[in-house]
């Protein structure tokens, strides 16, 4: 599977979430919220925004592989040249 965002959809909102399972479990993830029009939401308490959502996986070493996974993302992002052609 692969997902497409688009730089118009990224915001800089980032929330934890916690869900507990029918099971008792407690499930956990990072949400990176997406851009979406006000429009979309009646009434204005409804939060079922577009977002990218990463259920962190239970053991520490896998939570860490990820976590070197996205900071590898963050350095590529930071030096990852700039569009050219805008001006």
């Amino acid at each position: 599977m692969r997902v497409n965002v688009y730089s118009q959809e990224l915001t800089n909102e980032v929330n934890v979430i916690e869900k507990v399972s029918n099971t008792g479990l407690t499930y956990s993830a990072v949400q990176l919220m997406l851009h979406s029009s006000p429009m979309l939401h009646h009434p204005p308490a409804d939060d079922d925004r577009s977002a990218v959502t990463i259920w962190l996986p239970k053991s520490k070493q896998r939570r860490e592989e990820l976590a070197d996974a996205l900071n590898r993302m963050a350095w590529a992002v930071r030096n990852a040249k700039p569009e050219t052609g805008l001006d």
